[in-house]
């Protein structure tokens, strides 16, 4: 809900967070340079003082790597690939 599908807008709730929450699955960039392990972090913590939090109690260990992965590859994800989890997501 805050970081948007692919190729849409951004949400009513990411218009109202600062910092605008990135968009992340769009192909045609690297979301970080951060290592996985750094991801993994983030995306298990949180980010203090923004509007980022943390999954560590809704997502398994397994998904909170599974996502930190998809985030460091996901401008290797194929176009077609993409297309398909923005439709299978509407």
């Amino acid at each position: 809900v805050c970081h948007g599908r692919s190729g849409g807008q951004p949400s009513f709730i990411a218009k109202d967070l600062f910092p605008k929450p990135p968009q992340l699955l769009e192909a045609d960039g690297q979301i970080t340079d951060d290592p996985v392990g750094e991801a993994y972090w983030k995306v298990k913590n949180g980010i203090r003082l923004t509007g980022m939090p943390g999954f560590v109690d809704s997502l398994s260990d397994t998904e909170l790597w599974q996502v930190s992965q998809l985030l460091i590859n996901v401008n290797k994800i194929p176009i077609d690939v993409s297309n398909k989890v923005a439709i299978n997501r509407l």
